[in-house]
């Protein structure tokens, strides 16, 4: 379930929900500017779109300290070159009704709310891409997003996309004290959904340090370092120079990490790809 959009949300959220708001709200400000006068049609897809508002919590968490413009109105407010349509995918059916009355505040834009699962709907998207060029933003949950549905995009060419990579939720899937098989079942095939293999596995292996009674001791390798070069990994294989190198990790109030926000190119042209990264790359570093 995705809490983050909704007055559900009032045990999730903080200082780094505001930052992934504004990261993508700077880069579709920059993006529809940069293709106001290109002739391709403009589209925003919100793949996991909730209600379109955020409940922030307070600090006992129960209490809400502020209720803020969530990811779809955030694309419906842009100004300078408006979406000339706007796609927001969401399974829930009462997020649904409340993104059907955010819809009617915007009349004057193009406006699809889709009730669906989000892999699905994207695994099943077609459209002339010649003619349309657009923002995927993919925000889940937890570990929602399959890696079928990544790759399903990267053959797209034509929607710069935004992933939410859910570090924390994977870390507590993979012990750190445990061999791979020794996984529940459920989340071992979870893992493998989301990474497309079982690229995962190779966080595994014996310990330099043994035990104290010097037994080989195996183990997780410790850390968010080698989910995330795993990951990338996969990406640069699917999406090659297209991918953004940099990425900026977003931490809760204890400084964990929550989620890595990564970055890929839709469009394959040089000519495309050099300027969309220079706009992401400034963005994460200097936000």
């Amino acid at each position: 379930m995705n809490a983050r959009n909704g007055t559900e949300s009032q045990a999730f959220g903080g200082a780094w929900t505001r930052e992934k708001l504004s990261i993508l709200q700077r880069y579709l400000d920059a993006y529809t500017t940069a293709l106001k006068n290109q002739p391709f049609s403009l589209m925003y897809v919100d793949a996991f779109a909730g209600t379109g508002r955020v409940a922030l919590p307070g600090k006992d968490r129960e209490d809400l300290r502020e209720l803020i413009r969530g990811s779809a109105a955030i694309a419906l407010n842009i100004q300078d070159k408006r979406f000339d349509r706007l796609i927001f995918v969401e399974q829930d059916s009462d997020r649904c009704s409340e993104l059907e009355g955010l819809k009617g505040t915007h009349s004057g834009q193009r406006v699809e709310i889709i009730r669906s699962d989000a892999n699905q709907f994207l695994k099943s998207l077609q459209e002339d891409w010649r003619e349309w060029r657009g923002v995927l933003f993919l925000d889940p949950f937890a570990t929602e997003v399959e890696w079928e549905t990544v790759r399903r995009i990267s053959e797209f060419k034509a929607l710069d996309t935004w992933i939410l990579f859910p570090v924390g939720a994977i870390q507590r899937m993979l012990p750190t004290r445990r061999l791979p098989d020794e996984i529940d079942p459920a989340w071992a095939q979870r893992l493998t959904t989301v990474f497309g293999g079982d690229s995962w596995r190779e966080l595994y292996g014996r310990s330099p340090q043994g035990t104290l009674f010097g037994d080989e001791e195996f183990g997780r390798e410790p850390g968010s370092d080698g989910l995330l070069r795993i990951y990338k990994a996969q990406l640069a294989n699917l999406f090659g120079s297209r991918l953004l190198e940099v990425s900026r990790p977003l931490r809760n109030s204890r400084n964990s990490v929550l989620f890595e926000l990564l970055f890929c190119v839709g469009n394959d042209s040089p000519k495309a790809i050099g300027p969309a990264k220079r706009i992401a790359k400034h963005i994460l570093d200097h936000l």
